[in-house]
Order: structure tokens, then C-alpha cells, then sequence
């Protein structure tokens, strides 16, 4: 076994952070194998998810309220991943909540070169950008800058790797989470495409949220509750 699959399925030591899409907002893995495993497995999947297109449909309590999107293409020897989230909750056919978030990763040997994006939410907007030069990333939410030290992990989750990054980045906010992801088995999971036996994790701390990936190490569905409601992406 890898040392980077061992640091992966080890139930109760694995952390990470995310932020996701409907949470509307919101990681501790032991130093001595989280990076070399996040480089090393996002070097796989960077090869995998070449050229290929994730969609996902957002639910609220069974009912869809929109969809979430990773488009995976080449761009010389870097991998750009686009982003697309647009949700509405509505009550009586009136639209009570929105969020809507784009962004553009760009990605080689295993280390994010840049990030853009926006988000609104519900009229809160926010614009982020990353771009790493001389070994450091400057940081840059609605025009203020940090610089911060590289490698970072982005809590993007389009791979189950990053689940062993240590600290993530938010993609919508910028800011940095920590908390605790527990692998807790194998189940199958019906997608439209037909049925399939993935991995289920549970991430805990600051943010609640199980995620379920397929034996290619790619996404398949998130689950989790927000303010009484059951949230759940599920990939097509």
C-alpha cells in the first residue's frame, strides 16, 4: 500500500477543511504525510479527469433546487477545472434564497498555479483570486491582499486526495477551515449512469458533511444538513 493510500483510508486521523456551495459558508491531518499526499494523488487525477465533465443536481429535503458543475480540460501541460453552482430555494413559486458561484483552477505537477472566481450570495458578493509566483500565492478577496506560502490545498473535493491536505482554502471566501474526515466504509450509491461502490467519509469540526467517492477516486455525492434542511449533490 501507498504511503499516500494509508494516509487516505486510516479511519479517525484524516483532516481537511472545505467550504461548499449551499452551506453558504464555511482541516488536521498529521504534517508528516498530508502534502506528499495531496501532491501525489492530485497528480493522479489530474491524468484521470482530463477532458471530462462532472454534474452533479442539488437537492433541499428531496426536492431539486439546481446544479453543480466541473468541466476538466487541457490547457498545454496545466489542468483548468471550471466551476459552475447555481441554486434557488422557493416557497409559494417566490424565490426566497440564492447562490450562484463560478471559478477557474488551474493546476500542474500536483500545485495549484491560479484560482478565479465570484460568488453571490443572496446579493453578497465576492470576488477571490490566487496566483502563485516565486513559491508563495498572493491572496486576493474584493481587492485585498495576502501573500501565503505554497503548496495550499483548495477545497475544491473533485478528488478524494484533498481529504489529506491538511489546511484548505475555501474557493468562494478565501478563507481557511480545519476540520476532522473519517473514512467509514463502502456503500453503493445509484447515479443516473447505473450503480456504483464508493467510499464514504465524514468530515467534522467546523463543518458537518459526508462525501462519497467512486473506486476512481472521483466524486459522487455530499450530504449534509443546513438549518433543519437535507442537503445532497448527486452526480448524474
Amino acid at each position: 500500500m501507498r504511503s499516500s493510500d494509508r494516509c487516505l483510508v486510516r479511519p479517525g486521523i484524516i483532516a481537511a477543511g472545505a467550504s461548499w456551495g449551499l452551506q453558504w459558508r464555511r482541516l488536521r491531518l498529521g504534517r508528516r504525510c498530508g502534502l506528499a499526499a495531496l501532491v501525489f494523488g492530485l497528480l493522479a487525477s489530474a491524468a484521470a479527469f482530463a477532458q471530462e465533465r462532472l454534474v452533479f443536481d442539488v437537492l433541499r429535503d428531496g426536492e431539486t433546487i439546481g446544479s453543480h458543475h466541473f468541466e476538466f480540460e487541457r490547457e498545454d501541460e496545466a489542468l483548468k477545472v471550471s466551476v459552475e453552482t447555481a441554486l434557488a430555494v422557493k416557497v409559494a413559486f417566490i424565490t426566497v434564497s440564492r447562490y450562484e458561484h463560478k471559478r477557474v483552477e488551474r493546476w500542474r505537477n500536483g500545485l495549484l498555479l491560479s484560482l478565479a472566481g465570484m460568488t453571490n450570495d443572496d446579493g453578497e458578493e465576492t470576488e477571490l483570486s490566487i496566483v502563485l509566483k516565486d513559491k508563495e500565492y498572493t491572496r486576493t478577496v474584493n481587492g485585498r491582499d495576502e501573500q501565503l506560502a505554497a503548496p495550499i490545498g483548495i477545497a475544491s473535493l473533485w478528488s478524494k486526495n484533498v481529504l489529506s491536505g491538511g489546511k484548505l482554502l475555501s474557493p468562494e471566501k478565501g478563507e481557511v477551515y480545519r476540520v476532522r474526515a473519517d473514512l467509514l466504509g463502502r456503500e453503493v450509491i445509484k447515479l443516473g449512469s447505473g450503480e456504483v461502490e464508493a467510499e464514504r467519509y465524514r468530515l467534522s469540526g467546523q463543518l458537518s458533511r459526508d462525501l462519497w467517492y467512486g473506486p476512481d477516486g472521483r466524486l459522487v455525492q455530499i450530504r449534509y444538513e443546513h438549518e433543519g434542511s437535507v442537503v445532497e449533490f448527486v452526480r448524474r
